[in-house]
């Protein structure tokens, strides 16, 4: 997900009080329980008809679930009590099911099986939820109707298990007014029309997590395009959008040709080959939205003047980062977000060059990030997202750019359509650079320690440096730091040191007269390097 501010395209990540309300719903306790544990979701057959005059959802799910555990009697989905459940059945059996609050229960003690298949009829008008949950919006008298489930707001229009862990293949048929085009994950199998209702019947061919679930259903007009992946393979491009925005699109999307290229070099084939990448347009004009191969992107973003390379930029890249490899708790939620968020800059680099990367981390640099990046207090942070990419690019520091790269590419091709944890992406840096990094993410990644702050003074008789690190509240911080000295003659070099204590000095080991001493000129570290006596 990526927050946006206005049509000036002025980026920001919304204030941790802007959105206290959304303060880690998906990992309270007891949201995700031991009946989903014992349960492994295999397929979801959703069967959406959609009412826009009513605003209301006649639907059908068909599950294929798996147990883990034999002797479970029970199968919990998360489902919202406002919508009504008319009827469970498995092979025309009726079965017995009870739907408290936000949790379906139904009972299959009478099926013998491990693996069970079964239904779930229902209906009802969404409620508005987190963000937006699924919405029937209009504008300019033209219906639009769409969803945005994260973290925990899909169980607001059908029936799951809603733990980001449990992904399950997917097909979904949704019926409406036949002058709607309706889009969705994955690829478009079938049209069926029956009078004045069209059905759009689509496939996803990879495992997804229930908050990446789309529907998109509007009088849309698209376009395509095809690219061809660093395998050879063709890949469809998709994009849909209301009809005056069609020329604006053209102009915005176009440069997803380049992003999909520098990201596949980068961490790897894109991971959805079979299914497609898409982009639709919809009502939520706050930023845009990662739903697996079909991005949701505000209204108001489309503009024909390229102010959403950074959105676009980052809402692809969670298809390595967050889709293709899912968070196994929203504890790890700065796994999809820091990544995206760095991913970003790194378009930027690979486009434009060391410069253009440099100047994106400036744009994510802050003094204020509050919390720690895992299990932070609020899910959508500045700190997640700046920090995160901040912490990332901190990391290619500490172990170098081979390294660094080859440590994405292992992690997206070990953890690929599965579900990865903080302590995963640590084990595959330390294995990949042969390097205790403790040190690091506990400096970094799960405290709360704010960012380097230091005075430093050089002594130019004895040619050494004096650092000092005056984050109080704390340990010290470690980490390298690159020393770029400016001689008189004009010359300069980089020299690099290791930070381990609060109170260092170094030899620079130079004859030459030195006119100037720039801690960190490359903006590698999350730090601020004052002169001794200057005021912060």
């Amino acid at each position: 997900m990526f927050f946006g501010i206005n049509l000036l395209y002025v980026l920001s990540i919304f204030s941790a009080m802007m959105f206290s309300f959304f303060l880690n719903d998906g990992v309270k306790a007891g949201y995700i329980t031991r009946a989903n544990k014992n349960v492994d979701i295999l397929h979801y057959h959703l069967k959406l008809e959609l009412n826009a005059e009513q605003k209301l959802i006649a639907g059908e799910v068909k599950i294929i679930a798996h147990k883990l555990v034999p002797e479970q009697r029970n199968i919990d989905l998360h489902f919202y009590g406002n919508m009504i459940v008319k009827k469970v059945t498995s092979q025309s059996t009726v079965l017995n099911f009870h739907h408290i609050k936000n949790i379906l229960t139904v009972d299959v003690s009478d099926i013998e099986k491990d693996t069970i298949e079964f239904s779930v009829q229902y209906y009802g008008s969404p409620k508005k939820s987190g963000f937006n949950g699924f919405v029937f919006g209009e504008i300019n008298n033209i219906p639009l109707i769409y969803n945005l489930s994260e973290p925990n707001y899909a169980p607001s229009w059908f029936p799951c298990d809603d733990d980001p862990e449990d992904k399950a293949l997917l097909d979904i048929e949704i019926t409406n007014d036949s002058s709607f085009v309706s889009v969705s994950n994955g690829r478009l199998v079938e049209i069926r029309n029956s009078g004045n209702k069209r059905t759009y019947h689509w496939k996803s061919n990879y495992p997804i997590s229930t908050y990446l679930i789309a529907v998109y259903s509007s009088n849309y007009v698209s376009f395509t395009e095809k690219y061809k992946s660093i395998t050879g393979e063709e890949l469809p491009l998709e994009f849909y959008v209301l009809p005056n925005h069609l020329d604006a699109a053209k102009i915005d999307f176009a440069e997803h040709q380049d992003m999909l290229e520098a990201f596949e070099n980068l961490f790897g084939e894109y991971p959805f080959i079979e299914d497609k990448y898409g982009v639709a347009e919809f009502l939520w004009n706050y930023g845009a939205m990662e739903n697996q191969t079909i991005t949701g992107i505000g209204y108001n973003l489309i503009s024909g003047r390229n102010f959403a390379r950074d959105i676009l930029a980052h809402e692809l890249a969670h298809h390595w980062w967050g889709n293709a490899i899912g968070p196994k708790t929203w504890k790890d939620i700065w796994l999809n977000e820091g990544f995206a968020s760095y991913s970003e800059a790194l378009y930027l680099e690979y486009k434009f060059g060391k410069s253009s990367l440099q100047s994106a981390m400036r744009s994510k640099f802050s003094e204020n990030f509050r919390s720690s990046l895992y299990n932070p207090v609020n899910l959508f942070s500045e700190t997640v997202y700046d920090k995160g990419a901040w912490v990332l690019h901190m990391l290619r520091n500490e172990i170098g750019d081979s390294n660094f790269f080859n440590s994405l590419r292992k992690y997206y091709e070990l953890y690929k359509y599965k579900n990865a944890s903080t302590e995963d992406f640590k084990a595959v840096c330390e294995s990949v650079s042969n390097k205790n990094l403790d040190r690091f993410f506990d400096d970094w990644v799960y405290n709360d320690k704010g960012i380097i702050r230091c005075e430093y003074s050089f002594d130019n008789l004895n040619k050494t440096l004096s650092i000092t690190q005056i984050n109080e509240e704390f340990d010290n911080f470690h980490f390298n730091l690159d020393l770029r000295i400016i001689y008189s003659d004009g010359s300069s070099e980089v020299k690099t040191f290791r930070i381990e204590e609060s109170r260092v000095s170094f030899d620079l080991n130079t004859s030459k007269k030195i006119k100037e001493i720039i801690p960190d000129a490359d903006g590698k570290l999350l730090a601020l390097f004052l002169v001794k006596g200057e005021q912060q």
